[in-house]
């Protein structure tokens, strides 16, 4: 009975220290800011920058969700190294991606990959007439 007794009471006490509305409106509203913002780069044409821009608005969205939402801000330790460990993996993937990308011959990549537009059409036309390309 006593251990129940101090179970409950220590649920309670976690909740005493817990986090007002105004900080997860907060968070809301730069998620909404983000959203915009994605949407508002996907219509625009960047380039190659689109992928870049793209990964890092997701990347702060999701860490955002992380951090507050998932209540990791306020975890330690071993919750924390976790989160670090899978972002840098994530990373490693995505580097190791793009690294294979830029190897490959560009007319095997969908719409030239990586290169910049003109270089890629244009060693697709080359490698389409027979020459090699540039």
């Amino acid at each position: 009975m006593a251990v129940a007794e101090t179970t409950t009471h220590h649920k309670e006490g976690a909740h005493e220290g817990g986090h007002g509305i105004g900080r997860y409106a907060l968070i809301w509203a730069l998620l909404l800011v983000f959203t915009i913002l994605t949407i508002v780069t996907g219509r625009m044409d960047l380039g190659v920058a689109n992928i870049f821009i793209a990964l890092a608005i997701a990347t702060t969205k999701a860490t955002l969700v992380v951090l507050f939402f998932m209540h990791l801000w306020d975890m330690g330790g071993v919750n924390r190294l976790v989160f670090v460990v899978s972002v840098l993996f994530a990373v490693v993937l995505i580097i190791g991606v793009f690294g294979d990308l830029t190897t490959r011959l560009p007319i095997s990549l969908p719409n030239g990959g990586p290169l910049p537009p003109h270089s890629a059409a244009g060693a697709a036309e080359a490698i389409k007439h027979g020459m090699p390309p540039h």
